[in-house]
């Protein structure tokens, strides 16, 4: 049996449409699919992946559901994850979140609060610009010296931007009372892979007010609070070796929360 997720919109007549004819307001079919508590049957189609993969999935899902609660989104966020999104060129998030840059894409899409049947194009344009916006004294800061003619040529630029590197976030924010301090550290390519993460692990609030770097400072004042002194030699160690298979998907959280 399969389930439909209907989709409310303008312009659409239910009555004109049989499956809709007993639900009431302007909807439209969003998706077909194999009704999840129903039993397995013979001819459901069969898809190999991975874990890992399905943690992009579950992630994207969860910040589509967060994201229509927050703001109160008059939306179903299954709608959402089964439908046709340009986003992901005509794919929908079930299929195309199994891969790793379509999931950051979803994942940004809500943490921005962005529109819900939003371009790609949008999307690329705006990761791709948040380096285009730093000056050069922020650039070198976030991805070392620059060169010696003080210009970034495109060719540069793709290197570093494709280039993994150890990043390290840390987060204090105190709000009705309560104070968290937080520490992240992964490898990454760029900054957007890193805040993307922190948008998955904390929410679009927190993550915007991160304090990300390169490297890990040991002298900051919250890693000196979060970090004990081996687990900053681990992650010094693996900034080292960033070219690992192990670097890849390393990442440490540490975080406490006060309550006043």
């Amino acid at each position: 049996m399969n389930a439909i997720v209907a989709e409310r919109t303008a312009g659409i007549n239910p009555k004109a449409d049989p499956v809709l004819d007993h639900m009431e307001g302007k909807l439209r079919i969003g998706a077909l699919f194999p009704d999840p508590l129903d039993d397995d049957d013979d001819g459901d189609e069969t898809i190999t992946t991975t874990r890992r993969a399905i943690g992009r999935v579950a992630l994207v899902a969860s910040e589509t559901a967060t994201r229509f609660q927050r703001e109160a989104v008059e939306h179903d966020p299954m709608a959402w994850m089964f439908s046709p999104r340009r986003l992901f060129d005509g794919a929908a998030a079930i299929d195309a979140c199994l891969d790793r840059d379509a999931c950051m894409r979803g994942v940004l899409a809500h943490g921005l609060g962005l529109g819900l049947d939003v371009s790609r194009a949008a999307i690329d344009a705006l990761m791709a610009s948040e380096d285009d916006g730093l000056d050069e004294h922020e650039y070198e800061y976030l991805y070392g010296n620059i060169p010696s003619n003080g210009r970034r040529s495109n060719r540069d630029r793709a290197g570093r931007q494709t280039r993994l590197r150890l990043y390290t976030a840390t987060i204090a924010e105190t709000r009705d009372n309560r104070m968290l301090q937080a520490f992240h550290a992964s490898v990454a390519r760029n900054v957007d892979e890193v805040r993307a993460r922190l948008v998955g692990r904390f929410g679009p609030d927190l993550a915007a007010a991160a304090d990300i770097r390169t490297g890990l400072h040991s002298t900051a004042p919250l890693v000196i609070a979060l970090v004990p002194s081996p687990v900053a030699a681990m992650i010094i160690q693996m900034g080292n070796d960033c070219a690992s298979s192990a670097a890849k998907t390393f990442a440490v959280d540490i975080q406490q929360v006060i309550q006043a």
